[in-house]
């Protein structure tokens, strides 16, 4: 198993390098524009329109192929947002459901932001990164970028491969990838995410992360941004660029704090981290449920749950941690059924009374406990189709596939 993580620094281009980056996006943007007028959809149909076009640009070679890739997705992105909405007005005409939000305006995908990116053509040489930076064929010269130290001492590391580089006027990111020895577990924890903090644990130990700092933040740009002391629609576009910025860095510092401990807790326990699948949390407010903007703001983008949940994946595979990932059927009930038996509760605030067990449980952590059970059943299923699971696992958890399996309730109910 590979796994792929991306490391950045700061940096100051030559304006040799910034010409590149112009070059490098208008060919981006003419790939665009050509597949979408003759409605193209790989990326070698795209490659031979789009060559002749540029291949007298004054832009390395190793460049271009790069540049209609990024063009190429983007493109597919755009029809598929256009075939979503599409299909949403079709269901609507024939009598559907009253959509609960507005159809979106789909733009043709534009790329304003300068950019150099390649995944062949460059090395890396003690602390240095080469990359190409004339158009000669032979005795092409080079730019020669400095990485910083924490760069250059993960990518000198036995095992690890530089991929790919990106440039920007500020910023160079490097792809880089290793293949980690997989960490063998015999048990697992569950992950719940909420608004304000995130949950892990199993039956034997539970433990909370605190994030509200993430929505105090969250709140605050947004009032900043919303209340702008200029009356100037181009000013405060870049106000709110600016704030958004400064949220979004402040956000991902403490989303890569707590993602990091909680992979180093579950590596410590030598459990697998269960993720549950909460991509329709979404949904549950809309404009026009009369629940205002302010909560209708908090549940859509006060907490970036699905950010914290690829944090976790990535840093989980770099060290060879395996992660389940729950289907929607699957997370269906785990805060509103007990963890013990699986019945319906009674919820009072954060608490859940489960009048079966007659107990009271956090419903954060009856969550996580659902949700470490059912991801045990994948996990004992696939070591007995392996190797057969661990005695420890046996003894410790013999009934946890029943009870987990019990929890999922059937497609009919």
């Amino acid at each position: 198993m590979r796994a792929i993580k991306s490391v950045t620094q700061s940096y100051a281009p030559s304006r040799r390098i910034m010409d590149f980056m112009d070059i490098f996006t208008s060919i981006m943007n003419d790939a665009i524009d050509v597949a979408i007028k003759k409605n193209l959809t790989s990326e070698g149909s795209i490659s031979r329109e789009i060559y002749p076009l540029v291949k007298d640009l004054p832009i390395p070679s190793y460049y271009i192929p790069p540049a209609i890739t990024k063009a190429t997705a983007m493109v597919k992105n755009y029809r598929k947002s256009v075939r979503r909405e599409e299909m949403r007005a079709k269901q609507k005409k024939n009598g559907g459901s009253k959509p609960k939000r507005k159809p979106r305006n789909i733009k043709i995908p534009h790329v304003d932001r300068r950019m150099l990116a390649s995944h062949y053509g460059f090395r890396i040489k003690d602390d240095n990164m080469i990359i190409p930076a004339s158009t000669e064929k032979y005795g092409r010269e080079h730019e020669t970028i400095r990485l910083n130290r924490h760069v250059s001492s993960l990518i000198n590391r036995n095992g690890i491969h530089a991929r790919s580089f990106t440039l920007t006027p500020h910023m160079l990111s490097i792809s880089i990838e290793r293949i980690p020895e997989t960490i063998e577990c015999d048990s697992t924890a569950g992950i719940d995410r909420n608004l304000r903090n995130v949950t892990v644990g199993n039956e034997l130990h539970q433990e909370s992360y605190d994030l509200s700092e993430i929505v105090r933040i969250k709140q605050r740009y947004r009032n900043r941004a919303s209340h702008p002391m200029r009356n100037d629609r181009r000013i405060q576009e870049k106000i709110r660029e600016k704030y958004g910025r400064r949220e979004r860095n402040r956000t991902n510092a403490i989303l890569h704090d707590k993602s990091k401990e909680i992979v180093n807790a579950c590596i410590s326990y030598r459990e697998e981290p269960v993720l549950e699948d909460i991509r329709h949390i979404n949904r549950m407010t809309y404009r026009g449920d009369r629940t205002g903007p302010g909560h209708r703001h908090l549940m859509h983008s006060a907490f970036p749950y699905g950010r914290l949940a690829s944090m976790i994946k990535y840093k989980a595979e770099w060290e060879g941690l395996p992660v389940i990932q729950l289907t929607r059927q699957e997370t269906y009930g785990t805060s509103s059924r007990c963890s013990e038996c699986g019945s319906l509760t009674r919820k009072s605030g954060r608490m859940l009374h489960c009048e079966s067990c007659d107990i009271w449980i956090n419903r954060d952590i009856n969550a996580c406990i659902s949700q470490a059970k059912r991801g045990r059943t994948r996990l004992v299923r696939s070591l007995l189709r392996e190797k057969g699971p661990p005695v420890e696992a046996v003894n410790q958890f013999k009934d946890g596939e029943q009870m987990a399996g019990s929890h999922i309730p059937s497609t009919g109910s």
